[in-house]
C-alpha cells in the first residue's frame, strides 16, 4: 500500500513546528528575564553598598564634628574624662588608610586550635569566642594601646561624678548599729548551715562581728558611691541598620544581670553596677554601689548588644545558642544566628559600619587542632599568621625561606597574664590532697619552674610569683619565687603524712595510699604536651605520680565549671592593666561556674581584696595588693607558673603592623597592598 503525505500531516508538522519554536522563543525570553534579574539584582547590591559606603562616611564626618568635644561637668566633687579622638575606631584607623600603598581587599587567614564552643556573647565561656566577638562588638570606652589611657568608642563623653561622703556617712552610721538576731537568721550563710552545731557557731560569729559592708550597700536606701554618665554618639548603627541607643546599652546590663542567663563569671565582675538607666536616648547613667579603681572598666568596658535582635531569645535558648552574634563593629557574621561549631568561622566586612572601613574584605579562621599541622600551613602560604611554640619559632628563625617571607616578633604584652595551675581544695564536696596549704607550697618547690622556662620555653618566659604583672606596683617585692627544691617539697609532704613507708619509691599515706593525681589540660597545643611530660618526671622524682588527663576544650570547660578534676593547669590571658584578683581568688566565686574553681577560701584575703577594690587612693590600694600578694604566697591556690612573650610569624604581605605599648597594634589597622593580595571573594 502506498503512503501518501497528506493535508492534515502538514498541518500536523507545522503545528509541531510551531511549538517549538514559541518553546525557544519563550526560554530565550526567560533566559533574558533571568539575567536582567540577576543584573537588577547585582545593581541593588551594589547600590546597598554603595549607599552603606556613603552613609558610613557621613556618619565618619558627623563623628569627626563631635570628636574631642569636652562637656563640663555639672556635679559638685566629679571629674569629667572626655574624647573620641585618638580612640580605636577613629584616629588609628584613618591613619591606617593614609598610609603609602594602602588598599581595602583581601583576607586575613588565621588559625584556632580548638573549635569555640559558642560564639554567643555572656555564654562563650572561652578565649576564641570573645576574640571573634571582638570584631564584632563594641563597647562605651576603651584603651588607648599606646598611652592606656579610656578614650570614647559608641560614648562621645562621660562625666564620673564621686559620692564619696555621702554613701561613707551612711556606710558608717549603718555599722554602728548593731546587728539583730532576726536579721542573722535570714542570711543566707546560717540557713545553709548543715547542723544546729553550726547555725548556733554561725550566729555566734556574726553577732561578734557585727554588721558587714557588703551588705549595707545592697540596701535600697544606700546611697551610690559613683554615678558614671555617658553620652552616646548619634551615628551608632548595629550591622543590620538599626540605631544604637541608651535602650541598648540598658539592656545588656539588665539581660547579663539576669540569673537564667548563664554568665557568672561575667555577672560577678560587674556586680558593684547597681543599676543601668537611660536618660533620654542618646545618655546613659551607672550607678556604682561603692568606690572601686576599676569604675569606669565596669560601667564602659561592656560590648554592647543590640536589644531588638536578643530580646527575642529566651535565657535558656541563649544558654544552648552557638551562633547568635550581632553587633556594631567593623565586621559581621555572615549569618548573626546560624552558625554551630565545627562550621567554618569567617567573618565579613560589614558594609553598615559608622567609623572608617577597615581593608580586609574577610576574616577567616581555620580550626587546627596540632600545631605541627598549623605550622605546616602557614609554611606552605595557607595561614597570614602564625602563632609558634618556642620550639617552633625557633626552628622557623632557622628556615631561611620563612623567614625571608614573614615578619617575626618576640612581644611583651601589657597586661600579659601567666600560666598556673591550679590545685583543687574540694571535689563533690569532700577536702581533696591539695586541701593542705603545705601541700600546695611542696608541689611549687616540686616545679622546676626555671629549668622549665629555659628548657622548655627556651628562655621566652619568666618564672612567676603571683598574679601581679612584672614590674606592677600592685607586685609585693618582698615575696621572692621558690626555687625548685626536692628536699623541701618532701620535707612538707612529710609533715602532712606522705611519705615512701615500703621503700618502693613512691610517697603513701598513713593507710598506705599512693599520692596520685589527675593533671588536666586542654588537647591542641604540643606546649603543654611537654609542660606537662617535664613536671610528671619532677613530681615522680619525688614519689608522686601524676596522671596526665589531656581533653577536648568544651569536656576541659565543663570539668572545671563543675569542679571535677584534681588537679588544671591554663594561662589567664591579659585583663585590666591593673588587676582585679576577685573572681578567681575570692570565697565568693566558688559557687556556680565562677572562676574560683579551685574551691580555695581565706576569710582574711576576702577582707583585703574587697577593701582593695573600694580603696581610691592608689599608694593605699597597691599596699592592700601587696598584702594579698603574700598571702598567695602563703596559701599557693595555684602554683603560679610563667609570663611569656608573646611569639608571632606574620606573612610578610600584611602591613602596617606596629608594636605599640600593648603589644602589637590591632588587626583592624592592617592591610594587603593591591598588588599583594592572594585571596578573593
Amino acid at each position: 500500500m502506498e503512503n501518501r503525505f497528506g493535508f492534515r500531516d502538514l498541518v500536523l508538522v507545522v503545528f509541531l513546528i510551531a511549538i517549538l519554536v514559541s518553546i525557544w522563543i519563550a526560554m530565550n525570553q526567560f533566559d533574558r528575564q533571568f539575567k536582567l534579574i540577576l543584573n537588577i539584582q547585582e545593581q541593588l547590591q551594589q547600590q546597598t553598598a554603595s549607599q552603606a559606603r556613603m552613609e558610613r562616611s557621613i556618619g565618619n564626618l558627623h563623628g569627626l564634628f563631635k570628636t574631642g568635644v569636652v562637656v563640663p561637668s555639672t556635679s559638685s566633687g566629679s571629674k569629667t574624662t572626655t574624647s573620641t579622638k585618638g580612640s580605636l575606631p577613629f584616629l588609628r584607623i584613618q591613619m591606617a588608610r593614609e598610609t603609602e600603598n594602602f588598599a581595602e581587599g583581601d583576607w586575613l587567614v588565621d588559625a584556632f586550635a580548638s573549635v569555640p564552643t559558642s560564639l554567643t556573647p555572656l555564654v562563650s565561656k572561652d578565649l576564641y569566642g570573645r576574640r571573634i566577638q571582638n570584631f564584632i562588638l563594641q563597647p562605651l570606652i576603651a584603651r588607648d594601646p599606646d598611652t592606656l589611657e579610656f578614650v570614647g568608642v559608641i560614648a562621645s563623653s562621660w562625666d564620673v561624678a564621686e559620692n564619696r561622703a555621702s554613701w561613707q556617712d551612711y556606710v558608717d552610721q549603718r555599722l554602728a548599729e548593731p546587728v539583730t538576731d532576726q536579721e542573722i537568721l535570714s542570711e543566707k550563710g546560717y540557713v545553709s548551715a548543715d547542723s544546729d552545731k553550726a547555725k548556733k557557731d554561725y550566729l555566734k560569729s556574726r553577732l561578734i562581728e557585727g554588721r558587714r559592708v557588703s551588705e549595707i550597700i545592697n540596701e535600697p536606701d544606700c546611697p551610690a558611691a559613683i554615678i558614671v554618665t555617658f553620652e552616646l554618639r548619634r551615628d551608632v548603627v548595629f550591622s543590620d541598620g538599626e540605631p544604637l541607643t541608651a535602650e541598648d546599652v540598658v539592656f545588656t546590663f539588665d539581660l547579663m544581670n539576669n540569673p537564667l542567663v548563664d554568665c557568672p563569671a561575667e555577672r560577678n565582675f560587674y556586680d558593684n553596677i547597681r543599676k543601668c538607666s537611660a536618660d533620654g536616648a542618646y545618655r546613659v547613667i551607672f550607678e556604682l554601689k561603692e568606690p572601686h579603681y576599676l569604675a569606669m572598666s565596669m560601667a564602659g568596658g561592656r560590648p554592647i548588644l543590640p536589644k531588638h535582635f536578643y530580646n527575642k531569645f529566651s535565657p535558656q535558648e541563649l544558654n544552648k545558642s552557638t551562633g547568635l552574634l550581632l553587633g556594631s563593629g567593623p565586621y559581621r557574621m555572615s549569618t548573626s544566628i546560624g552558625w554551630k561549631p565545627g562550621e567554618p568561622i569567617e567573618l565579613v566586612r560589614n558594609e553598615r559600619f559608622w567609623g572608617p572601613s577597615t581593608a580586609f574584605d574577610r576574616l577567616v579562621w581555620r580550626i587546627v587542632n596540632e600545631d605541627v599541622a598549623r605550622m605546616t600551613l602557614f609554611r606552605n602560604g595557607d595561614l597570614d599568621l602564625f602563632s609558634a611554640t618556642p620550639e617552633q619559632y625557633d626552628e622557623l628563625l632557622k628556615d631561611a625561606v620563612a623567614v625571608d617571607r614573614t615578619q617575626q616578633l618576640a612581644i611583651n604584652q601589657v597586661p600579659s597574664g601567666y600560666a598556673f595551675i591550679a590545685w583543687n581544695q574540694r571535689r563533690g564536696g569532700d577536702p581533696t590532697l591539695f586541701a593542705d596549704k603545705r601541700v600546695r607550697q611542696a608541689m611549687t618547690y616540686l616545679s622546676d619552674r626555671q629549668r622549665l622556662s629555659e628548657e622548655v620555653l627556651l628562655g621566652y618566659a619568666t618564672p612567676a610569683n603571683g598574679p601581679f604583672e612584672p614590674g606592677s606596683v600592685q607586685r609585693n617585692p618582698n615575696v621572692s619565687t621558690r626555687p625548685y627544691d626536692l628536699e623541701k617539697g618532701k620535707a612538707l609532704l612529710a609533715d602532712v603524712g606522705w611519705k615512701d613507708r615500703d621503700g618502693d619509691g613512691v610517697l603513701e599515706n598513713t593507710e598506705g595510699h599512693p599520692f596520685r593525681f589527675t593533671f588536666m589540660y586542654p588537647q591542641g597545643n604540643s606546649l603543654y604536651d611537654r609542660i606537662v611530660l617535664f613536671l610528671k618526671d619532677s613530681y615522680a622524682r619525688a614519689g608522686i605520680e601524676m596522671v596526665p588527663d589531656k581533653l577536648e576544650w568544651a569536656v576541659f570547660v565543663d570539668r572545671l565549671d563543675n569542679r571535677n578534676f584534681d588537679a588544671a593547669t591554663l594561662r589567664w590571658g591579659g585583663g585590666a592593666i591593673e588587676s582585679d584578683i576577685r573572681q578567681m581568688f575570692h570565697s565568693s566565686q566558688i559557687s556556680g561556674a565562677a572562676n574560683n574553681f579551685q574551691s580555695y577560701s581565706n576569710p582574711a584575703l576576702d577582707r583585703l581584696i574587697d577593701e582593695a577594690r573600694m580603696t581610691l587612693d592608689d599608694a593605699k590600694r597597691f599596699e592592700l595588693w601587696q598584702q594579698c600578694h603574700s598571702i598567695l604566697w602563703e596559701d599557693q591556690p595555684y602554683t603560679f607558673m610563667f609570663t611569656q612573650k608573646a611569639l608571632r610569624f606574620i606573612d610578610s604581605r600584611i602591613h602596617n603592623i606596629r608594636l605599640v605599648t600593648s603589644g602589637l597594634n590591632t588587626r583592624e589597622e592592617w592591610f594587603v597592598p593591591a598588588a599583594m593580595q592572594k585571596w578573593s571573594e
